[in-house]
């Protein structure tokens, strides 16, 4: 592995283009373990400090992930997603929806939960689900319902579905639109260990508001979505 110290271009850029060049090529495949930040820093004949910054960006890219305790690996294929189908409120009609229900409880709406949903109910519901692919968790959502609005829901409803299928299908309400803000999040202890990923690790935070037609906000969620799982984008057409 070699770099050009005479070139303008900063060192760990360039660390981070070798490594990323072997992963597209296949000469590093899916699962590999890179070799340790010391190691790096003796192939390449650089500082330690300089391999971390490669390294940390291309985890921040999708490329590697790491582990802990066991070191740093190749990545599999991220998944690409068109931002606005986060955002649409248009259901899918075909498909598998794999979730792990985590969790499924009602209980006393605090002052904050009262003022996400801008209601007065007593009561919510409150559901943690695990969504899975490829036999990996990819995400993690926290979702939030006015009892008043969906006490018939029941955790078979929730099984392998989307919220707005159950909003719109069972409860026949109609959405009217979907509020949504993206932010970086740095994974500990519960999200963490759900999501698999080491303590301290960059994830996406995704919160959305959903609005029925009347304006009256019908669900509430946070989602944590790894970073070496999903890929977003967004078109413009001119």
């Amino acid at each position: 592995m070699h770099i050009n110290k005479s070139l303008h271009v900063p060192l760990y850029r360039q660390v981070e283009q070798v490594i990323e060049e072997k992963i597209k090529t296949g000469q590093w495949e899916t699962g590999h373990q890179v070799p340790t930040e010391q190691e790096l820093s003796d192939l390449f004949d650089v500082s330690t400090i300089t391999v971390k910054r490669a390294v940390i960006e291309l985890v921040n890219k999708g490329y590697l992930y790491r582990q802990r305790g066991k070191g740093t690996f190749v990545s599999g294929s991220v998944k690409e997603q068109d931002i606005n189908s986060i955002i649409s409120l248009k259901t899918e009609e075909t498909g598998e929806h794999p979730h792990e229900l985590i969790s499924f409880t009602v209980h006393e709406a605090d002052e904050e939960m009262r003022e996400k949903l801008n209601s007065d109910s007593s009561k919510v519901f409150s559901v943690v689900r695990l969504k899975i692919e490829n036999e990996e968790p990819s995400a993690l959502e926290y979702t939030y319902l006015p009892y008043s609005k969906c006490s018939d829901l029941t955790p078979e409803d929730i099984n392998n579905e989307l919220i707005y299928n159950i909003l719109e299908n069972k409860f026949f309400i109609t959405l009217g639109r979907a509020k949504l803000f993206i932010k970086p999040y740095i994974a500990q202890d519960e999200i963490a260990k759900l999501l698999k990923v080491e303590p301290g690790t960059a994830v996406f935070e995704w919160e959305r508001f959903t609005y029925t037609k009347n304006e009256e906000i019908i669900e509430y969620s946070k989602f944590y979505v790894r970073q070496d799982k999903q890929t977003y984008y967004t078109e413009v057409f001119f």
